[in-house]
């Protein structure tokens, strides 16, 4: 909890799984239980055994429907044209999970076109001033792992102006090109661009390796439930766990190929910022002679399909070992 309230997050997932888990694993301690109840003699070590199963039970169902929630998200006194931040940020982690959260914009799209007004703030840490930062920063060999920018923990005085309309200040320079030492390295762009996102890379490698055990436990509990309607001596409550297992496990590898979509487009749209905006930046601090030796249209090739290109490829990146 204190590492959370340190990156200002707002909902825990680790404590909403810890205690769904929790929940999940007591059930059957309290079916036995009450079934045991209501069969047997009512003994005082009996009375005391469910109820001890039914506080525990209890508390860890309670805490996780606590779970269920956010704290509450109190915006700070903001410049009357600014638009709220997108709520991705603060919301609870189930939300999060099966993105309800764009269900208000979906819902006003529905009734109106929608403009920019009606549109949310990225982040501070997706904005194109951070992200191209951080790969020039990689470029420059400079740590780029820094704790999390809570976007309360900026003063009002700057947000007055939003990034976006001062880009071309706020962008990294671009520095020109000096002879490299005898014990320096050439740094290459593309190591510097996985660099500086790498860690939402292996976390999206972790999600699909988990997304695929799914995948391969789905059979094998198929075939268990397949050879329990060719034995009738096994119990009935056997077939209802093998179907109830087959259920989560689908569900389960639904939620975490969402989840990995989406982490790997959120790298790509990185990818895709922090070229269009090094490019952009580097194409205005061209001296006349090379200006001479670069057209206008590589210029755009590389700021739009060359950069799509990038984006394009991490959602492709782990099928090179996962395989599907």
């Amino acid at each position: 909890m204190n590492y959370d309230r340190l990156k200002s997050v707002y909902s825990s997932g680790l404590l909403f799984v810890f205690w769904l888990v929790v929940s999940l694993v007591i059930v059957p301690n309290v079916i036995v239980y009450s079934v045991n109840f209501q069969q047997q003699i009512k003994s005082t070590k009996l009375w005391t055994e469910a109820a001890c199963i039914w506080l525990h039970f209890i508390v860890a169902l309670g805490s996780f429907i606590a779970n269920c929630f956010a704290e509450k998200y109190i915006p700070i006194e903001t410049i009357s044209d600014e638009r709220p931040i997108v709520p991705e940020v603060y919301v609870s982690f189930p939300s999060r999970i099966f993105c309800t959260w764009v269900t208000s914009l979906i819902l006003r799209g529905y009734k109106k076109p929608l403009t920019e007004n009606d549109c949310w703030q990225l982040p501070i840490s997706e904005r194109t001033v951070t992200v191209a930062h951080q790969v020039q920063n990689c470029m420059k060999g400079i740590n780029t792992r820094t704790t999390n920018i809570s976007y309360e923990n900026i003063s009002i005085a700057n947000r007055t102006e939003d990034e976006n309309r001062n880009s071309l200040n706020d962008l990294p320079l671009i520095d020109i090109k000096k002879p490299l030492s005898k014990y320096q390295k050439k740094t290459i762009f593309w190591h510097a661009l996985f660099g500086a996102f790498i860690d939402k890379i292996i976390a999206g490698g972790l999600i699909k390796f988990v997304h695929d055990l799914f995948q391969l436990t789905g059979p094998l509990i198929l075939k268990l439930f397949l050879n329990y309607f060719t034995d009738p001596t096994k119990p009935k409550w056997l077939g209802i766990f093998y179907a109830i297992l087959l259920s989560t496990i689908v569900f389960c590898q639904v939620i975490f190929l969402r989840a990995y979509f989406h982490c790997q487009f959120l790298v790509g749209l990185r990818f895709r910022s922090a070229i269009i905006g090094l490019v952009y930046r580097k194409s205005l601090k061209l001296s006349n002679s090379s200006k001479h030796e670069t057209t206008t249209g590589e210029m755009i090739n590389l700021m739009a399909i060359d950069a799509s290109h990038f984006g394009e490829i991490t959602t492709q990146l782990h099928m090179l070992w996962s395989g599907g």
